[in-house]
């Protein structure tokens, strides 16, 4: 498949990486926890650090078994090392791109050569959706990491004649984008497998050995379910129906979207480079290819049959969420960088100046918005962060913070000893089911933190201390209704800081701040 003969010198690379790194790197820690998946994921890896338990994912002191724990351990371990801060929050999924990336150079140099190589990496870092989710912890990121390097140690295997040692390689990657995110791993795997068959690459499909390369990933990915099952026998239908069978057909989450929400998603997360990409197409026959199909997938490659397996997956599935196409975006940036190299890159014009131009004015408009984000970061609605509201309730000193909504990450800068959840009994039960937590498993260990609250009954609390009550502007039923209108208010973007005391179990107006 090698037919690109120019080869970028190694400055050319040291420059692109340095590049794209400080670009990754750039105020990476710069905005608060978003709400609600950093601020799950940082909870449960603060926890993990604090109790010592790593096997277990808790949070808010109940057991969260939606993902594996793989990504709660990169986060726990990154806590360790740097600090419990935003910047450590995101460092898994910052090593994540750095993965993707070298995987994506990987298979790319081995499938097309260095020059392709190069342009698909360029592509890749500097796109809508791998740039934000590099910069936001969820596992999706990582994933899409352990499943590049995946597929760039099956092309070296490809590469050295289907040589063990390197499928070894592989399935130990795949095994570890199982441990991060289970059976999403296999879509871009499922997409390898189809586009290996319709492009007739044998030597693909001995390297690859996928009858036993997709058994030996679910054994080796199972102990931790295992565990939880032997522990949980409750969590079978948990694990089979919620996370299974409910994320195809129903998820209780509500993730829906029409059929067509990928091709919407697609056309905004691969900007800036596909416009270019499909001028170089039409302009190279692509898009007047020959009328029999082979031909047609022989040009998209293993990489074009990836992205579109793997969209039709992801479309067909009920639950959806733009987040979920990352695994497949290092793919289409090669499909894309093929492309471009087809039309702009030749020998005698390595680097185009206009395609550079996308690059760095990509950049520019990404350092911009990085920098501009931090001052709505509490306006968000529900994707709000609350590092304003953390740093408002704490300026006089320590208080406890009553909210009337969950914030798992509120726990991450206050500590769980400093916050209390207050709601009307309906609204507590709708935020048991949308933990992750099995009902039948919602035991609480410490009554004082979750509070079920009458819809009727005056707002009484046990203890004598100064308080605030936190409120959530965008919510329209709080058991804080009354305390909101006579309170000294201070605003932090979507939130209502109302500071109280609790007097023989009856919270009272306070009259200052200090």
């Amino acid at each position: 498949m090698n037919n690109a003969p120019h080869t970028p010198s190694w400055r050319a690379w040291w420059l692109l990486c340095a590049g794209l790194f400080l670009l990754l790197m750039f105020a990476l820690g710069s905005r608060g926890l978003n709400e609600p998946d950093e601020g799950r994921y940082a909870n449960i890896a603060r926890t993990m650090v604090v109790s010592g338990d790593w096997w277990e994912p808790r949070m808010s002191g109940y057991g969260h078994y939606d993902k594996p724990p793989l990504i709660y351990w990169t986060t726990a371990a990154a806590f360790r090392l740097f600090g419990i801060n935003e910047w450590s929050a995101r460092a898994p999924s910052l090593l994540g791109a750095l993965l993707a990336l070298t995987g994506l150079g990987w298979a790319a140099w081995r499938l097309y050569g260095p020059r392709v190589a190069w342009w698909a990496v360029l592509v890749c870092g500097t796109s809508v959706q791998f740039f934000i989710l590099a910069r936001i912890l969820t596992p999706d990121m990582l994933l899409a990491g352990w499943c590049a390097l995946g597929i760039g140690a099956w092309a070296e295997a490809r590469h050295r004649g289907g040589a063990w040692n390197w499928w070894a390689v592989s399935l130990l990657f795949w095994t570890l984008a199982w441990w991060t995110k289970a059976t999403p791993a296999l879509v871009p795997l499922a997409g390898l497998v189809v586009g290996l068959w319709l492009t007739g690459d044998g030597a693909g499909r001995h390297a690859l050995r996928w009858p036993l390369l997709f058994p030996a990933i679910l054994v080796l990915g199972s102990p931790w379910y295992l565990s939880m099952l032997h522990t949980y026998p409750e969590l079978r239908g948990f694990f089979f129906g919620r996370e299974l069978a409910g994320r195809m057909t129903g998820h209780v989450d509500g993730r829906r979207g029409s059929p067509f929400y990928y091709l919407g998603v697609s056309l905004v997360a691969w900007l800036p480079w596909w416009p270019l990409a499909a001028w170089s197409a039409w302009k190279i026959g692509v898009a007047r290819a020959e009328r029999t199909a082979r031909p047609i997938l022989r040009k998209l490659g293993v990489e074009g049959c990836i992205v579109l397996v793997g969209l039709v997956i992801f479309s067909l599935a009920s639950s959806k969420l733009p987040t979920y196409t990352v695994t497949l975006a290092p793919w289409a940036a090669l499909l894309l960088a093929r492309a471009i190299c087809a039309t702009w890159v030749t020998d005698a014009r390595p680097w185009p100046r206009a395609q550079h131009g996308v690059a760095i004015g990509f950049a520019i408009f990404a350092a911009i918005g990085v920098m501009l984000l931090p001052r709505f970061e509490s306006s968000l609605k529900v994707n709000s962060s609350l590092r304003e509201v953390a740093r408002e309730t704490q300026s006089n000193g320590p208080r406890v913070v009553f909210a009337d909504r969950y914030w798992q990450g509120l726990e991450v800068y206050l500590g769980p000893e400093r916050v209390r959840y207050v709601a009307a009994d309906e609204r507590l039960r709708e935020r048991k089911s949308d933990l992750g937590i099995p009902p039948e498993l919602f035991l609480n260990p410490h009554d004082d933190a979750w509070r079920e609250l009458p819809a009727n009954d005056p707002l009484r609390l046990n203890g004598a201390q100064e308080i605030w009550l936190v409120h959530f502007l965008k919510q329209e039923r709080s058991p804080f209704a009354d305390w909101l209108k006579s309170g000294q208010s201070t605003r932090a973007g979507d939130f209502e800081l109302v500071p109280a005391r609790v007097e023989n179990g009856v919270v009272v107006k306070e009259h200052s701040q200090g």
